[in-house]
């Protein structure tokens, strides 16, 4: 049960940071070209691109937090 909570705080907390993480100048040429300068398969691959991008560092982040986890396992029985 613990586990499940620390994924879904991790999930919230990567996806609502990620965004934030970026700078405005960022989002703001990013929506400027994909308004601007793309077509529909453009749009998509930006889209997509993006997503991958959030979802591997939602990955990193849950196990960065499993790591964390173990160790704190570890630690316990040794102490």
């Amino acid at each position: 049960m613990k586990l499940l909570k620390s994924v879904i705080f991790i999930f919230l907390l990567t996806f609502t940071t990620f965004a934030f993480g970026k700078s405005n100048e960022y989002f703001q040429a990013t929506v400027v070209h994909v308004l601007t300068q793309c077509d529909g398969d453009c749009q998509k691959l930006v889209f997509r691109q993006e997503v991958d991008k959030a979802f591997i560092a939602l990955l990193e982040a849950i196990l960065n937090q499993v790591k964390w986890q173990v160790k704190m396992k570890e630690k316990e029985l040794y102490d």
